[in-house]
């Protein structure tokens, strides 16, 4: 039993060893909560310092099935209504991050979308954002699907940085100065890598 709970493992030949004092089910409920106390624009700010390198370094390695992979998450997020912030969205930026060919990049992409669930600071986020105003962000992932097809790592980059930059131009409009968590919104909603921006809106 207290193998099974994780609190000690049975080592053949050396006996039993203690290795947690809490049980994995408290550990994986701890590692929900990892991310809970980032506020969502520091979120959103690593996700695109994170992401952007990520799709460069996809368009070096992106194979024939992973585009086709990539367009039929597309031609699936059409039929929705409300795109952002589907299983589809989850699903495009993980399998961009699958076209890497590294898992390891895939699961730290995965684990930074999930995480807001457990984040109260964006849950109250989107208590402020009226759903009427949500565009809808499969243009934005046309633009990085077109950069990954041409195998262009920099055009691939621009359009990841681009697209979590309307996210973030998004929720900072929707949301006023007397935002809760406005010490985040100010900090992190300015784009510490100027060059990126001044290179995206010269390629427009």
């Amino acid at each position: 039993m207290l193998e099974v709970e994780g609190y000690v493992e049975v080592r053949k030949g050396s006996g039993i060893h203690v290795v947690s004092n809490q049980p994995r089910h408290q550990q994986a409920a701890d590692n929900n909560m990892e991310f809970a106390n980032y506020g969502p624009f520091e979120l959103l700010q690593a996700r695109q310092l994170i992401e952007s390198n990520i799709a460069e370094f996809a368009a070096t390695q992106v194979t024939k099935q992973d585009i086709m992979k990539l367009m039929a998450i597309q031609e699936q997020a059409r039929g929705e209504q409300c795109f952002r912030d589907s299983e589809w969205d989850l699903q495009f930026h993980i399998q961009v991050a699958l076209a890497t060919q590294n898992s390891a990049l895939a699961a730290i992409v995965e684990k930074m979308w999930t995480q807001r669930s457990h984040n109260p600071y964006w849950k109250k986020l989107h208590e402020h954002i009226d759903s009427r105003t949500v565009d809808n962000w499969c243009d934005d992932h046309d633009q990085i699907l077109k950069a990954l097809i041409r195998k262009d790592p920099h055009a691939a980059k621009l359009a990841m940085w681009q697209h979590l930059e309307n996210t973030k131009i998004m929720l900072f409009n929707e949301t006023s100065d007397d935002f809760e968590f406005n010490a985040d919104r100010y900090l992190f909603a300015e784009n510490p890598v100027v060059h990126l921006d001044t290179a995206t809106s010269g390629s427009k």
